[in-house]
């Protein structure tokens, strides 16, 4: 008979973790701002005015900021790992 004391048997299904709770909550509250700002803003961009929804402005700001931080984090974390030497 095998020792398994204290192991548990890998368990099935979806493993979620801190952030994707983070996530999950973020979503939500992106999604429970979208709802209570359907009023429109008028936004100029490079001499071009736009009548948008406020939601549109926030949301497109916020996954730019998490698209953007990503890419950043990423490229940090590649500067950052010691290369190997040749052996």
């Amino acid at each position: 008979m095998a020792n398994t004391f204290g192991q548990s048997e890998p368990k099935k299904g979806i493993r979620i973790t801190w952030r994707g709770v983070v996530l999950v909550i973020l979503g939500f509250l992106l999604a429970l701002f979208a709802v209570q700002n359907f009023n429109t803003a008028q936004v100029t961009f490079l001499g071009m005015d736009f009548d948008i929804y406020v939601w549109v402005i926030v949301s497109v700001s916020f996954l730019l900021g998490m698209v953007l931080g990503g890419l950043v984090r990423g490229t940090a974390r590649k500067l950052r790992k010691p290369k190997s030497e040749p052996k």
